[in-house]
């Protein structure tokens, strides 16, 4: 099992900062996906699945995601249902004040045992990934 978590401190309210992680429309601006589609009727929620093409070292791959945990504005969480492999990414999000946001990102992933080996090779890579998804969605936040 390979687990990350990053905290970072982004200059507006929970409710922005929730709203704009929560909109399936706008991660491509801060996440690797290229391409998003829902896959279940109705707004976001807790069950909600969408259909995503993303890439991760290089390589592209098509994934189905479901939403595990939708608590606004404090929680969102979702899982790979369909993919290379299970993953899961939990994302917290605490007031600091009226115009600032505590926003804790955890990302697990579980690439089997046939691929065990590679944990060492290829966590230096999810931490650096991790790291370039939450520094660009505070980029994006605080414009």
């Amino acid at each position: 099992m390979i687990r990350m978590e990053r905290t970072v401190l982004i200059q507006r309210p929970i409710e922005v900062v929730y709203a704009y992680v929560t909109d399936m429309e706008k991660v491509r601006t801060w996440l690797p996906v290229s391409n998003i589609r829902p896959l279940t009727a109705g707004p976001i929620g807790l069950h909600s699945a969408y259909k995503q093409t993303a890439e991760f070292m290089g390589q592209r791959f098509d994934s189905t995601i479901k939403i595990t945990r939708y608590e606004p504005p404090h929680a969102f969480a979702f899982e790979m249902i369909e993919g290379p492999f299970p993953l899961t990414n939990t994302m917290l999000f605490v007031s600091a004040g009226e115009s600032a946001t505590h926003l804790t990102m955890v990302g697990e992933a579980n690439p089997g045992s046939a691929l065990k080996f590679l944990g060492p090779l290829v966590t230096p890579l999810v931490r650096k990934q991790l790291e370039t998804q939450i520094t660009q969605l505070k980029k994006v936040l605080e414009l």
